[in-house]
């Protein structure tokens, strides 16, 4: 199965901690807040191997040019 592209915000906290402590990012250790920040970011994309999380983009804009071209 490959990787699989998502804009919506369907993690848990699980899976954010076991990403973040992937990588070794002190953030893993407060799951709860990490996932409210992101919840209140607005863009988000991840990347799911299966049901594993393997890969986030918190993208920050300025809701005035965001996504135009």
């Amino acid at each position: 199965m490959g990787v699989t592209y998502k804009g919506a915000k369907n993690y848990t906290s699980k899976d954010l901690q076991e990403l973040f402590q992937s990588v070794g990012w002190l953030s893993a250790n407060y799951p709860e807040r990490l996932k409210k920040a992101l919840d209140n970011s607005e863009t988000v994309f991840t990347a799911w191997d299966g049901e594993k999380l393997v890969g986030l983009v918190n993208a920050i804009d300025d809701s005035e040019f965001g996504f135009c071209m």
